[in-house]
């Protein structure tokens, strides 16, 4: 990739708060991610979600303090991320900052909750994600049909932010809450849609792992910037949906 050879990067300059937080916030929604979708290569994803936030950092750099927050996971009982072995050479200070940004993290103490709570909590937390889930991609829908409007067609190649891929999964969050709202759900077709949305959460996460590439076409270097910030938003407010339709079902 383009930033190994980031002549900036040094390892004798410590990491900042910001950049910890940042790379500890990264690995918790991509964990989160394979936690529901099973393993998956995460590491182009982390590389590319972290690559303005860590701009003084190559990706050596990056995959090792990665490295670090698993082996901080692992002391602490959590899983870890497959792409990213515990590598436990890591001060004894940053150690504890890490720990403790892990362990100040709801999404991480979910991930690592083993209580699920009362089934009517839980339904109502899958409504209002999935409410989230649902005025995020009707948002999408108004910014494609926006700019499809006014400025020239664009060659995204990008299968979750076409308009019937975002048309299905409005379809499929509605088949969702109807399921929710029953007195006795149906666990086999939450199921079924739970697995759709998820496919397109780790398309999303695939596609923004692979934008650099990508993005080598001329033709689409001016749309890039866009529609990862669409992609990198997506991510998170898809997860917080599977996740609750999950701890639903599990109940």
């Amino acid at each position: 990739m383009a930033r190994q050879g980031n002549s900036k990067d040094s390892s004798n300059t410590p990491w900042s708060e910001s950049e910890l937080l940042s790379s500890v916030k990264v690995y918790i929604l991509l964990l989160r991610l394979q936690q529901e979708a099973g393993e998956f290569q995460s590491e182009p994803t982390a590389q590319a979600l972290l690559a303005n936030k860590l701009d003084l950092r190559n990706d050596a750099a990056i995959r090792y303090r990665l490295r670090n927050i698993s082996a901080v996971v692992q002391e602490i009982g959590g899983p870890i991320l497959s792409d990213f072995s515990p590598a436990e050479s890591v001060g004894k200070n940053v150690r504890a900052r890490i720990r403790e940004m892990l362990e100040a993290d709801e999404d991480f103490g979910k991930v690592k909750a083993t209580n699920l709570g009362n089934p009517s909590d839980l339904a109502a937390d899958a409504l209002s994600a999935l409410d989230g889930l649902r005025e995020y991609i009707e948002g999408l829908n108004e910014d494609l049909a926006w700019r499809g409007h006014n400025q020239p067609p664009e060659p995204t190649g990008i299968a979750f932010l076409e308009t019937s891929q975002l048309a299905q999964a409005l379809a499929d969050i509605e088949r969702l809450k109807i399921e929710v709202l029953k007195p006795e759900p149906d666990a086999k077709k939450i199921e079924e849609v739970r697995q759709k949305l998820l496919e397109l959460a780790v398309s999303a996460a695939k596609w923004i792992g692979e934008r650099l590439t990508k993005f080598s076409d001329v033709a689409l270097a001016t749309a890039a910037p866009i529609l990862v910030a669409k992609a990198t938003g997506f991510l998170p407010v898809a997860i917080d949906a599977i996740e609750a339709v999950s701890r639903l079902v599990a109940k």
